[in-house]
C-alpha cells in the first residue's frame, strides 16, 4: 500500500517549484511578509480558507467527512542572516539571508500536504489543522501563535496533538531516510547573564580591590563542578558561558564583568530546579571573594518531547510506502533547541518531530544546517509530503 507515496510523487515539480521559490526568497523572523503572502496565494489556489495569526503566521483548518480529533502540522518559514555560497539556480536573491536550516523544505512539505489532504477529506475525520509559523530562528514564533488563537484558548486547547518534520543533511541523514527518537528530542534552552560586581583598583594591588574577572573564573570553573556532583549523572545538562566581558586595561582592576551563557537540558523538572539553585550558586561564590553576583534567566524554548504513540503511526506510514529500510532509530537527543514544541504547552498535548534525510554524498550535499552551503536533495520532498500526509490521515482516521 503506496497510497501517500504515489500522490506526493505524483505532484514532485509542485514540490520543488514551491521549495525554490521560497529557497530564492528567504525572510527574517516575523518579516516573511513575501514568503507570507507567496502561501495564502497557494492556499487559495487549492481553495482552502485560512486565518492569519501572528503577524506573518498562517493557519489552515482541512476538515474531514465528520467530526473528530484535531491534528497540528506545523512547518516553520523564516531564515537566517547568512550570506549563501552556494551556485545554483535557485539561490538567494535576497542579500545576506539565506534559507540555511531547511524551512524552505518545511514549507514545500506543508504546502504538498495541503493539497494532498484537501483531495483526501472523506478519508478521515476531525480536523487537520496546518501552521506555517514565523520567526523559528528567533525569537520565536510558536509561543506568539499560541498567545494569538493558533490552538484555541492555551487553558482549553482545541487541539488533540501536533506533528512536525526537521529536514537535515549529513553523511547520516541521507535522501531516503528518516531519523525518529521516543521521549526527549531537543533541549529546552535558556539564556544566563551573570553581572558580577566587584571593586575597582590597581592592579599591582588586588588585595586593595575586589576582583570581578577573578570571580568571574570561579563562577565558570565552580558551576561546572556542581553540576557533576549535585545532578544525577543519567540526567544531562550543559552550562556554557559563551561570552564574558570585563576589564578597562592590563592593569586596571575593573568594577564588573558582565557573563553571558545557555542552559540545557531534556528535563522539565531539572529545568525548574536550575533555575532556582543557579542564581544561589552564584552568588554564593561571589560573596566568598566578596563580590556580589545578579543573575538574570530568560526563559527559552522549551524541552522538545517525541510521543511514543504518534511515532508508531509515523512508523506505520514509513514501512507501508517505503518498506523496512530507511527508518533510522535515534540513540540520541539534540542538545539544539525547537520551539515547535511549544505547541504541545510543556507536554499537556503529545508532540512529534521526525528528522527527514536530505543528504546526498553524489551530489555533495552534505553541509550541515546553519552552513552557507547548506542544501538537500530534493529527492526528499515527495517523502517529507507523503509521511505528513500519511500520518495525519491514519491518526484522524
Amino acid at each position: 500500500m503506496t497510497q501517500f507515496k504515489d500522490k506526493a510523487e505524483s505532484i514532485k515539480d509542485e514540490l520543488i517549484a514551491h521549495r525554490r521559490w521560497a529557497h530564492m526568497h528567504p525572510e527574517p523572523g516575523f518579516k516573511e511578509f513575501e514568503t507570507s503572502k507567496y502561501i495564502k496565494e497557494q492556499l487559495s489556489k487549492l481553495g482552502l480558507e485560512y486565518r492569519e495569526v501572528a503577524g506573518t503566521g498562517i493557519v489552515c483548518d482541512i476538515k474531514g467527512h465528520e467530526d473528530g480529533r484535531t491534528l497540528l502540522i506545523r512547518a516553520d518559514i523564516d531564515a537566517l542572516p547568512l550570506q549563501e555560497d552556494n551556485d545554483v539556480p535557485y539561490k538567494s536573491l535576497n542579500d545576506g539571508m539565506m534559507h540555511a536550516c531547511g524551512h524552505d523544505t518545511h514549507i514545500a512539505c506543508l504546502l504538498g500536504t495541503a493539497k494532498l489532504l484537501s483531495g483526501l477529506q472523506e478519508s478521515f475525520k476531525g480536523t487537520a489543522r496546518l501552521v506555517f509559523q514565523p520567526a523559528e530562528e528567533g525569537p520565536g514564533g510558536a509561543t506568539p501563535m499560541v498567545k494569538d488563537g493558533a490552538i484555541g484558548d492555551p487553558e482549553n486547547p482545541d487541539i488533540d496533538a501536533a506533528i512536525a518534520l526537521h529536514v537535515t543533511a549529513g553523511e547520516d541523514m541521507l535522501v531516503n531516510t528518516i531519523g525518529i527518537k521516543d521521549g526527549p528530542l531537543t533541549a529546552g534552552a535558556d539564556e544566563i547573564y551573570v553581572d558580577v560586581i566587584g571593586k575597582g583598583g590597581h592592579g599591582s594591588a588586588p588585595h586593595e580591590a575586589i576582583d570581578p574577572v577573578y570571580v568571574a573564573a570561579q563562577i565558570i570553573t565552580q558551576v561546572q563542578g556542581y553540576l557533576s556532583r549535585f545532578v544525577n549523572t543519567f540526567d544531562p545538562v550543559v552550562m556554557t558561558f559563551g561570552k564574558v566581558v570585563g576589564g578597562d586595561r592590563q592593569n586596571i582592576i575593573s568594577e564588573r564583568v558582565r557573563m553571558e551563557g545557555t542552559l540545557r537540558t531534556f528535563s522539565r523538572d531539572l529545568r525548574k530546579r536550575m533555575y532556582e539553585e543557579l542564581p544561589k550558586l552564584f552568588s554564593d561564590i561571589a560573596k566568598t571573594y566578596g563580590a556580589e553576583a545578579k543573575t538574570e534567566i530568560i526563559t527559552g524554548y522549551g524541552v522538545g518531547i517525541n510521543d511514543p504513540e504518534l511515532n508508531k503511526l509515523l512508523r506505520e506510514v514509513f514501512k507501508e510506502n517505503y518498506g523496512e529500510k530507511g527508518i533510522m532509530e535515534q540513540e540520541y537527543p539534540t542538545m539544539g533547541a525547537e520551539d515547535f514544541f511549544e505547541f504541545g504547552l510543556d507536554g499537556k498535548i503529545p508532540t512529534m518531530m521526525f528528522w527527514l534525510g536530505g543528504g546526498n554524498k553524489e551530489k555533495g550535499m552534505l553541509a550541515p544546517n546553519h552552513s552557507n552551503y547548506f542544501d538537500i536533495d530534493e529527492d526528499c520532498l515527495p517523502m517529507g509530503t507523503a509521511l505528513l500526509t500519511g500520518t495525519a490521515v491514519k491518526y484522524l482516521s
